[in-house]
């Protein structure tokens, strides 16, 4: 039976139990009692008929879900099969014999807690428990519970573990140990654009403008399915400025004719890749990682290739380019994305120190009160 609860605030919010037992609130807060009653009662209601359509949905267990969930997603190759090592890792072992409506808040937050201490990092535990609650979503939508328990579930967060930025002195001994000019080449783009291994090796001659000295990063090489794919991740396109030197070195490659030999996903390709192997194929990052941990090695400084992409940031953002601003050169569709960056840019700019500088401030005595 449905009721009401007076909130501090003087509103009413509606109550009601599941069939499970357990108890629900609407969102909606009423101004009166009786208002939010009937509001409760019928969300009951119809949560009751949802339920009677699959009386015992709620008793099948989350693997026997799963295999009926997954074949309908609509996501990347590359997500997929990252998705599925977390799957069979974490949530299949947990999960896979637990009835839908057997999971619960706390259940979950006590998996957390496991997973973080067996080392699991910050970063991947937001991951494993984000595709649970995706598909606990979906088995919402699909009527089959009646709500999410990991929806809205706020975990510690940390920065990305292995994050790391290069100073220009540690790239540089880096790259000198490149084993060719081209190698070094590939470093350069990486490094001065922020650009994905995807999105570089993607790269047409098209896209180029050495003329305006940008970029065009429209389209991305996905190594999971062999195909150019017709935007970055996040599905933006974005113009990427390049810096001189990099223009210069980008304008004696040899532009190829025709197309590349890489099929695309959506479109007719019109030129051919920018950077390739010595044979003209695409860079592959499984093979060229091999050189560049070789380097790394020689130089004795420790980086992973995505670790340019934060290189890229860094620097400029230790060059007072706005924190907003870079988030968009690095593609970010969301600013909590971008904000990891945040500590790099917290000295204060000239700007505002200048604004802040009052020397003709009195000093020592008695202090003054505003009024």
């Amino acid at each position: 039976m449905a009721w009401a609860e007076k909130l501090p605030s003087g509103r009413y919010r509606g109550v009601y139990r599941d069939s499970g037992g357990r108890k629900r609130s609407l969102g909606k807060s009423y101004k009166h009692k009786a208002e939010a009653q009937r509001a409760a009662a019928a969300e009951e209601e119809r949560a009751r008929k949802r339920v009677a359509a699959d009386a015992q949905g709620w008793r099948r267990t989350w693997g026997e879900w799963a295999d009926e969930w997954l074949p309908t997603r609509d996501v990347e190759p590359s997500t997929a099969k990252a998705d599925g090592y977390r799957l069979d890792r974490h949530l299949r072992p947990r999960w896979g014999d637990v009835q839908l409506g057997a999971i619960t808040r706390q259940s979950i937050k006590a998996w957390v807690a496991t997973m973080r201490r067996k080392g699991v990092s910050p970063a991947n535990v937001q991951r494993i428990v984000r595709l649970l609650s995706v598909s606990l979503a979906a088995a919402v939508d699909a009527e089959v519970i009646e709500s999410n328990p990991a929806a809205g579930l706020k975990l510690k967060g940390g920065e990305q573990a292995g994050e790391r930025f290069l100073t220009r002195d540690e790239y540089a001994a880096i790259r000198a140990e490149l084993p060719t000019t081209d190698h070094q080449l590939v470093a350069d783009v990486l490094v001065y654009t922020g650009m994905r291994w995807g999105e570089m090796a993607g790269l047409h001659h098209n896209r180029l403008s050495l003329t305006k000295g940008e970029v065009h990063i429209v389209e991305a090489w996905q190594d999971a399915s062999g195909m150019i794919k017709p935007y970055p991740k996040g599905k933006r396109g974005r113009v990427v400025p390049l810096p001189a030197s990099l223009v210069a070195r980008l304008a004696e490659v040899p532009v190829r004719i025709g197309g590349c030999p890489v099929p695309h996903a959506v479109g007719k390709c019109r030129s051919g890749l920018v950077l390739t192997t010595e044979r003209g194929s695409v860079l592959r990052n499984s093979n060229w990682a091999e050189d560049w941990r070789a380097a790394c090695e020689r130089a004795g400084v420790h980086a992973r290739i995505h670790d340019l992409r934060h290189t890229y940031a860094s620097w400029l953002l230790q060059g007072g380019v706005p924190l907003a601003e870079v988030g968009q050169l690095l593609g970010h569709v969301s600013p909590a994305t971008t904000a990891r960056y945040a500590r790099l840019a917290a000295k204060p700019s000239d700007k505002v120190l200048s604004a802040l500088d009052a020397p003709d401030l009195p000093h020592g005595g008695k202090a003054e009160t505003l009024g």
